[in-house]
């Protein structure tokens, strides 16, 4: 059907928006004037049924691909029954938005244009059965409205239900009613043939305070009526009431990662559709959870922002929509956000002395820190080749070393995430007795203790020298050597058997 309307009319999309409730003839003219009232109702509710639909579905389709959509006019009627009896008076009502000047009113009946008025509204007056049909207004500034079925019965007993749509939380009422204003008896109502008078019944109206989608369903209602001075009890024909979702259930959406960093921005969003059949005052208010706790809300704004997150923050987050009267109430699934530490990065590792060369006995110092890296950082002091700690703090100090120091070491730093480790620096102690490890390193110590030793025999020397009387400072080496000859020869005088024997000629 709206493939034939397309190639009829080659419109856009926006225009389609506008007429797509006259794109729907599923019957003739002459279908309508059968006499079978039942397949003429079948019709109507299929026809309302499938035309809304599509505008749904046409207009779902616009709002995803970012057009821009005039808001759609909201046709209603009073008094608020689809049927009604021959003869009656119903007014229909269409509510657009407000436009600058006076301009005319467009009415459709089964998809064809009925006339123009200057006021919003349009009198059916000793309704008649060729008036049976789909009925929609267009309002200037807006797209063409919902579509209302009207049924003129000739029936004895009809169920009158609600001629607009109903929306979840919304009053559900609708009553049965004898030809002529006839009095009924024994009234029962039923819904897909369950017999539901008891709990919503009183006195003629059926009435469900807050009505659910679970509440849609085909219904009818059977009273006694006065036939020929007895009772007769009659059964309405059978029609098919929707209970419409207002908004559908909410997803939380989250701007970025479901595992944000400590420190960085969350941003959630709580995503539904309404209806584009809703009443123009609908307010949602909005409420968000961590933990089934309440973050925030209710606010009529869907979006809320964390600045800051931290460990803490981890947890199930969820949000609810719901209306000002909070007759209804939907919430999202929960979601699941792990709030991960900014991993440690750039360890790395100073030693005192420096480059780790250090005399035995001397204090050595080790420091460890970290560049990157967000949370309680804890850290630990390892030696290559031993598997046991040696620290836990960010230094690591060894007041005097020894010769069993010497090695390779290195530190690891962790947040609670993966560990990072720095660079090895290679610690060596030297002591005394190393000095004599390498020959090279002996002789040179010999050699300059020889230097020595010779160096303080020749200062002695000098000193004796200079403070003996004797001596002659132009020739000090020469007054030596006499001197040393004179005390040999006093030495020989006294023990004449060490003097030297003079050799025979």
């Amino acid at each position: 059907m709206v493939i034939k309307a397309a190639q009829r009319f080659p419109v856009s999309l926006h225009q389609i928006l506008v007429n797509q409730t006259h794109f729907l003839p599923l019957f003739s003219e002459e279908h309508l004037h059968t006499g079978d009232i039942t397949s003429v109702r079948g019709y109507l509710e299929l026809e309302g049924w499938f035309g809304m639909v599509v505008s749904r579905a046409l207009l779902f389709m616009a709002q995803a691909l970012g057009l821009a959509v005039a808001e759609m006019a909201l046709l209603t009627m009073d008094p608020p029954w689809r049927v009604i009896f021959q003869g009656e008076s119903v007014t229909l009502r269409c509510q657009g938005p407000p436009v600058y000047g006076q301009q005319p009113m467009a009415w459709y009946h089964n998809g064809k244009l009925l006339e123009h008025t200057e006021t919003n509204t349009y009198k059916i007056q000793n309704a008649k059965y060729k008036q049976n049909g789909r009925y929609e207004c267009l309002s200037p500034g807006s797209t063409s409205s919902n579509s209302i079925t009207l049924i003129i019965s000739y029936d004895l007993l009809i169920l009158q239900v609600p001629s607009h749509a109903v929306f979840e939380g919304e009053l559900l009422q609708m009553r049965c009613r004898g030809w002529n204003g006839g009095s009924l008896a024994a009234v029962r109502y039923y819904r897909d043939g369950t017999d539901i008078t008891k709990p919503y019944t009183s006195a003629e109206q059926l009435s469900i305070p807050q009505a659910k989608t679970q509440h849609s369903g085909r219904y009818h209602c059977t009273a006694e009526m006065h036939s020929y001075l007895s009772l007769k009890r009659r059964a309405s024909q059978v029609l098919y009431v929707s209970v419409e979702e207002l908004f559908t259930s909410p997803v939380l959406s989250i701007a970025n990662s479901m595992e944000p960093m400590e420190g960085s921005p969350l941003n959630l969003s709580c995503i539904t559709q309404l209806s584009p059949y809703r009443p123009h005052t609908t307010v949602l208010w909005y409420l968000f959870y961590r933990n089934s706790t309440v973050l925030r809300g209710p606010a009529t704004s869907s979006e809320y922002q964390m600045p800051t997150v931290g460990l803490l923050d981890t947890g199930f987050y969820s949000c609810e929509i719901r209306t000002e009267s909070s007759s209804v109430q939907k919430w999202s699934p929960q979601v699941p956000i792990t709030i991960k530490r900014v991993p440690i990065s750039g360890v790395s590792l100073e030693v005192w002395p420096q480059e780790g060369q250090v005399m035995e006995g001397q204090r050595l110092v080790l420091h460890c820190s970290v560049a990157m890296g967000t949370g309680s950082i804890s850290f630990s002091w390892h030696r290559e080749g031993s598997t046991e700690v040696l620290g836990r703090d960010s230094h690591y100090e060894i007041p005097s070393t020894q010769q069993s120091d010497n090695g390779q070491y290195y530190c690891m730093a962790s947040n609670g995430d993966s560990p990072a480790q720095s660079l090895r620096v290679r610690v060596t102690v030297v002591g005394v007795s190393s000095l004599f490890c390498s020959p090279v390193r002996a002789l040179l110590l010999l050699a300059a203790l020889g230097t020595l030793l010779m160096g303080v025999i020749v200062v002695c020397i000098l000193t004796t020298a200079w403070s003996h009387k004797g001596w002659s400072s132009k020739h000090p080496w020469k007054q030596l050597h006499q001197h040393q000859l004179h005390t040999r020869e006093r030495m020989f005088e006294a023990d004449p058997a060490r003097a030297p024997r003079k050799q025979a000629e």
